[in-house]
């Protein structure tokens, strides 16, 4: 407060209680001065407390600014304290503008400090309560993500390797195709007689059997070897393929599944089947 400023308000003050009944002794003039540099305390222990609060909010906004959902709720709670403090201190700039004047309206005054100051408070403790649950929940959220993350990471290597397997059963079943279809336009070459059948993932070639086999039992023919051998090469190329061998008799059977044996067919995988009286002779390549 000014030296001008003062001076004008002991005037006033002098005039105002001049009149009959309304002496002011200068005890009473100095506890209204104390009441005023009180006041200026007051105000000034506010100022310090509010830029305390900011602190407070823009560290609690850093915090909070790590989530995600939840911390864009509290930073936006937060905005909204810094709204209602901001709109508090002009509401005490307008008050102490209005009612700075007489005892009244200062006591009025004080007491609305008081309750608004206690608002205040009882904002904040809602506030950081609101954010320690928030904290909480975030930690929760936190440690269930780690624990799925193992659970994650089999999915994703099951994920994979089942695709790979796909992949790999696709190019196996493309290089199959391609080797059937190549087969069947060789066999078909090789004579009028021999008539390729394709049967999806499978081959039938059928020959009149005196033309592959000698005398139901002697050599295989220079037909019956060539058909053998390419088919034999096949079955070898084909790893989940198998060779069926149908004829009218068992020699014959026995002597084409001996030449696939010696095209280095597996074993394992050759079959050979008699039908009595079957004048054709059935070669079936199988690869699923």
């Amino acid at each position: 407060m000014t030296p001008v400023r003062f001076a004008a308000l002991v005037a006033a003050a002098v005039l105002l209680f001049a009149g009959p009944g309304c002496i002011v002794t200068g005890t009473a003039y100095e506890m209204k001065a104390k009441e005023a540099d009180s006041l200026r305390e007051a105000m000034a222990s506010l100022s310090r407390d509010k830029g305390k609060l900011a602190e407070e909010n823009a560290a609690l906004a850093k915090q909070v600014a790590a989530g995600k959902e939840t911390e864009a709720a509290l930073s936006a709670r937060l905005a909204e304290k810094d709204e209602s403090m901001k709109r508090l201190s002009e509401d005490l700039a307008a008050a102490r503008q209005t009612y700075e004047g007489s005892r009244d309206t200062r006591e009025r005054f004080i007491d609305e400090l008081l309750e608004n100051e206690k608002a205040t408070g009882r904002r904040l403790q809602e506030l950081s309560a609101r954010a320690e649950r928030d904290e909480r929940e975030l930690e929760r959220l936190r440690q269930e993500a780690a624990a799925r993350e193992p659970e994650s990471r089999e999915r994703d290597i099951l994920a994979g390797r089942l695709e790979r397997l796909q992949e790999e059963r696709s190019e196996a079943a493309t290089r199959r195709d391609e080797r059937l279809s190549a087969l069947s336009v060789s066999l078909g070459k090789l004579s009028r007689e021999v008539s390729v059948s394709p049967m999806g993932p499978a081959l039938r070639v059928a020959v009149p059997e005196k033309l592959v086999v000698r005398d139901r039992g002697g050599g295989l023919t220079e037909l019956g070897a060539e058909l053998v051998s390419q088919l034999a090469a096949a079955a070898a190329d084909l790893p989940s393929s198998s060779l069926v061998v149908i004829t009218g008799g068992k020699t014959s059977a026995e002597t084409l599944r001996k030449a696939a044996a010696r095209g280095k067919a597996p074993e394992e995988r050759l079959f050979s089947h008699v039908r009595e009286k079957e004048l054709q002779a059935e070669l079936l390549l199988i690869a699923p």
